[in-house]
This record gives C-alpha cells, sequence and structure tokens, in this order.
C-alpha cells in the first residue's frame, strides 16, 4: 500500500484508520480494520437532471453527445484522482474510491496531529516567556 514504508511509526488510532480491506496487507496488525458504516461517511450522489433529455430535439439527435461528455468528465475526474491518491494508477475505480476514503482519512489525521504537536509547541513558548528562556 501507499502507507507501507512508515507503518512501524503510526501511532495505533492511524493504523487503524489507513487498515482497509486494500491497505491492511502492508500494516503489522491485518485484523484491525475499519468499519466504513461507523465512519460517517455518506455517499453523496447527484440525481440525474432531466434537462440533458429535455434538451434533446424530438428526434433524439444529441443524447449520446450529451452522455460521451459526461462520460468523459467522469473519467477526467477519475484520473485526476488516480495521480492525487498514492498508488492510485495501480487501482480499478472501486478499488479506488475506497483508498481515496482511507486517504482522506489518513490526511486528517495528520492534520489533526499537527494541530496538537502547534498548540503543544505554542503553550512551550508561553511558559519559556513566563520563566525568562
Amino acid at each position: 500500500g501507499p502507507f507501507s514504508s512508515n507503518t512501524s511509526s503510526l501511532p495505533p488510532s492511524m493504523e487503524k484508520t489507513l487498515a482497509t480491506s486494500h491497505t491492511k496487507r502492508s500494516l503489522p496488525s491485518p485484523s484491525t480494520t475499519v468499519n466504513t458504516s461507523t465512519t460517517g461517511f455518506s455517499r453523496r450522489t447527484r440525481a440525474r437532471s432531466s434537462d440533458a433529455t429535455a434538451s434533446v430535439s424530438e428526434t433524439g439527435v444529441g443524447l449520446d453527445e450529451t452522455e460521451d461528455e459526461e462520460e468523459e468528465g467522469v473519467e477526467e475526474k477519475i484520473e485526476a484522482l488516480q495521480t492525487i491518491v498514492p498508488g492510485g494508477t495501480a487501482l480499478g475505480v472501486d478499488a479506488l474510491f475506497e483508498e481515496t476514503a482511507s486517504y482522506i482519512l489518513a490526511l486528517q489525521c495528520q492534520i489533526n496531529a499537527i494541530k496538537v504537536l502547534t498548540t503543544f509547541l505554542e503553550r512551550c513558548e508561553k511558559d519559556d516567556m513566563k520563566f525568562g528562556g
């Protein structure tokens, strides 16, 4: 997986976050998995608008072009995801989406860790100033 090189230095909470069905093989504890139903993710789907079919003439000309453009847009977005997510170019679409979710969780953990460290360092600086350090 994309995180296998430094998993030994990860805190246990982050190992749990990263341990999805696609990344757990590279983690020290393969029994640790994340149940996606408890992570608070909800999949948002866009309702297909009837505008695409309403704008098509009565003969049906133009419908294929709209679908092709839509499919092309989806392909571009998938390619963009593949370049953003580490190891994404080697994954199929389903695995890519799961890996994207894991990657987002990992990034959120890193952000939280940075916030905690920043708060800690700010307090250390204030304490140093109090004691003339």
